[in-house]
């Protein structure tokens, strides 16, 4: 479905070449440089885009293009010209027919140098604007050389005092998937990495700092080089927080759709809510079943102020507090999946009749995220959606498949369908330490295709700079699936990025994720880093306890053994996010030094690459492999050493577990060295400033204090 309110002419670019040799185009030499043409009408998204590339020429080069608003005054020109008017491309359109089969297609372009009248001319034309911008950056990444993700890789483009070629030709046919996006979620050190974003009103933890200006717009900016049109760009945004309403303005300057988390449905969280109401002096029930009238007046305040930007992919569903089920936040809520089920489907329909009322367009864009409950309830049948509206299924979190909905759901004609993915999940991980191989990701977004949900994609990216590999694999795949293939994209990537010693770099990224463990039942990995701390710091909570209060140890215990099985809401519908939480320690650890022993086979490999690397190419693989595998490896040592203190201190041998986790501490210890690998190189220093959700520092301090805990008990 295209929007009247986002369609606009088609437009075109043109460079006249400068003085070049035969059947030549030249964009900068020695003899000149191009000039930039753009009509007063040009939009601002357009605008960016031209600033970004004449920024990155400038890198290569040292000249500067430079811009005029007059038409054929210089003697090599880059032009934007709206195709509705024929007749100003008529010579263009004779020699490149395919621009004309152009029109009414959704983010279609063509790259392709002419010559017209005697000029070289390379022209790049999109049936839209942002399929506009798309073929200015595919441009630059491919004829440039300008890695997408330049800011995050610390990898610039080489020096030329030339770029010149016989020939550009790109054809980029409409996506496979039409929207493309990221969810910048659990997005703890993007917010204090860089000061100045302004102060968030929200009661939790991990959460003060708004992204900074400069870091947001950094975000976007890679995203759009990437050819993403869609971004959510925080967790819990509160649009009536000017600091925040800025990453929604920033992302909507830049041309991309806005969307919402989907605890935040019409935009509105459970610390938004709280915000509104204290305004008032009342703090009412965060419930849509208790307090419909309070909740529909907030939904319709903060759609009001969402609705100012024409870009927005309306969030519809219900959720609790801090990405809970919302009965959680209403004890008096029914206990029947029926009659919650019926709850959730009366406020969407309540939204959507808000949206109808509020949103501009002639159709407006609607989505509802399957996660968690959501994905359980429907699979059991009890949401009803409006027609026309964005159904999204979720994989397991982190994205290793599908839940059982996707695959059960009938594809109603009258919605539209897509999917949530994880490169990220904090809690279970990965977090801090990729994990999910490009391999794995192509499998599941193929299945997405086959199951005839491809009219949607968002993924979960947290603090960007952890999952360069997967957002860039996963950036070619959404946009273009029949034309990608895993083998070769790898062999492409790590060539760009690592030059001759790239396949010695490849056989080590495929090592390191080939050790993660695979759990036999649920074939997902299960030692992940989240995964890895949550289970470690239950193990030392519990040995705090039985050496602090033994009494209520003992308690806890014969609790234990008493009670039978209660399934909580996350057992329920997200067992396969953490499949060892509840394996005991005797059933974990030979996977878990199974995982060690493979990490640690990798660390010669990993010397042999660094001394084959120089610059920045080195400094990438330090950050991007290196301190990620050492950070993994020294959570699993971590991990091992706490469990074996727990067996010793279960054998009541108190200095084998004083032992242990002194060799705990000193895990800890080593992956400090490794964050400060990462720090390197000047913006990066205060990279883990705002390391609230792994939570480090917290980790060590509790090793420590469980340390001298055990100290007390003598040896």
């Amino acid at each position: 479905m295209i929007l009247k309110q986002i369609c606009i002419p088609l437009l075109a670019l043109f460079f006249l070449a400068c003085q070049s040799m035969p059947n030549e185009f030249v964009l900068v030499d020695n003899m000149g440089k191009a000039t930039i043409y753009l009509p007063e009408n040009t939009s601002g998204p357009v605008k960016m885009a031209i600033g970004d590339l004449i920024s990155d020429v400038e890198k290569i080069t040292g000249k500067r293009l430079e811009i005029t608003d007059k038409a054929g005054q210089a003697s090599s020109q880059l032009s934007i010209f709206n195709m509705a008017v024929d007749a100003q491309l008529k010579e263009a359109l004779l020699m490149v027919p395919a621009l004309d089969t152009l029109k009414g297609k959704w983010e279609t372009y063509v790259v392709q140098n002419i010559e017209v009248g005697g000029q070289k001319k390379l022209l790049v034309v999109g049936s839209d604007e942002r399929a506009t911008l798309f073929g200015v950056y595919h441009f630059i990444e491919e004829y440039l050389g300008v890695d997408p993700a330049y800011y995050w890789s610390g990898l610039e483009p080489k020096k030329q005092d030339r770029l010149a070629w016989h020939e550009v030709n790109i054809a980029q046919n409409g996506p496979t998937f039409k929207f493309r996006g990221w969810f910048i979620n659990d997005e703890d050190l993007l917010t204090e990495w860089v000061h100045g974003g302004g102060t968030r009103k929200i009661d939790y933890p991990y959460y003060s700092q708004v992204v900074a200006p400069e870091v947001i717009t950094r975000v976007l900016e890679t995203m759009l080089r990437l050819r993403f049109n869609l971004v959510i760009p925080a967790s819990f945004v509160d649009i009536r927080n000017p600091a925040e309403e800025r990453l929604v303005a920033e992302a909507s300057k830049r041309g991309l759709f806005v969307s919402m988390h989907h605890v935040e449905p019409m935009g509105v969280s459970a610390f938004g809510y709280q915000n509104y109401w204290k305004e008032k002096g009342e703090e009412p029930l965060f419930s849509f079943y208790s307090e419909p009238e309070k909740i529909t007046e907030t939904w319709r305040e903060y759609a009001t102020r969402w609705a100012k930007y024409t870009n927005v992919i309306w969030q519809v569903g219900l959720r609790g507090i801090a990405d809970r089920p919302m009965w959680m936040a209403d004890p008096g809520v029914p206990q029947s999946d029926a009659e919650r089920g019926a709850i959730i489907s009366d406020a969407i329909r309540a939204q959507s009749k808000i949206i109808d009322t509020l949103d501009r367009r002639d159709n407006p864009i609607m989505s509802t995220t399957l996660w968690a409950e959501g994905a359980g309830l429907n699979q059991e049948g009890h949401l009803t959606f409006p027609d026309s509206v964005l159904i999204i299924f979720s994989d397991n979190s982190p994205g290793w498949k599908w839940q059982r909905d996707f695959y059960e759901t009938k594809r109603d004609p009258a919605n539209r369908y897509g999917v949530y993915y994880h490169h990220q999940l904090w809690g279970s991980g990965p977090h801090l330490v990729q994990a999910v191989p490009v391999g794995q990701t192509y499998k599941m977004f193929k299945k997405a295709v086959e199951y005839g949900s491809s009219d949607y994609a968002v993924m979960n990216v947290s603090n960007v700079r952890e999952f360069i590999l997967g957002i860039e694999a996963s950036a070619a795949m959404l946009y273009s699936m029949d034309a990608f293939h895993s083998d070769e994209f790898l062999q492409n990537w790590f060539r760009d990025h690592f030059g001759e010693a790239g396949e010695n770099v490849r056989e080590a990224y495929q090592r390191f994720f080939d050790s993660y463990q695979i759990h036999q039942k649920t074939g997902t990995p299960f030692l992940l880093d989240g995964q890895t701390r949550s289970y470690g710091r239950r193990l030392l909570n519990r040995l705090k306890m039985q050496f602090n209060e033994p009494g209520q140890y003992r308690q806890v215990l014969a609790q234990e053994a008493k009670k039978t099985a209660v399934q909580t809401w996350g057992s329920r519908y997200l067992s396969d996010m953490h499949p060892a939480r509840g394996m005991p320690p005797h059933e974990l650890i030979p996977s878990l030094q199974r995982q060690i022993r493979s990490l640690e086979g990798l660390e010669d490999s990993i010397d042999q690459v660094e001394g084959r690397l120089r610059g920045d190419t080195l400094q990438f693989f330090r950050v991007n492999l290196k301190a990620q595998h050492h950070i993994l490896l020294g959570l699993n040592r971590w991990l091992e050493a706490v469990i074996q203190a727990r067996f010793a201190a279960d054998e009541g041998n108190i200095k084998a577990a004083h032992m242990h986790l002194e060799r705990a501490v000193q895990s800890l210890e080593g992956i400090a060295e490794a964050k400060s690998m990462a720090s390197q190189g000047g913006k990066w220093q205060h990279w883990y400033r705002g390391d609230r959700k792994m939570d480090l520092s917290g980790m060590e301090n509790l090793t420590k204090s469980t340390l001298t805990a055990l100290s007390g008990q003598g040896q």
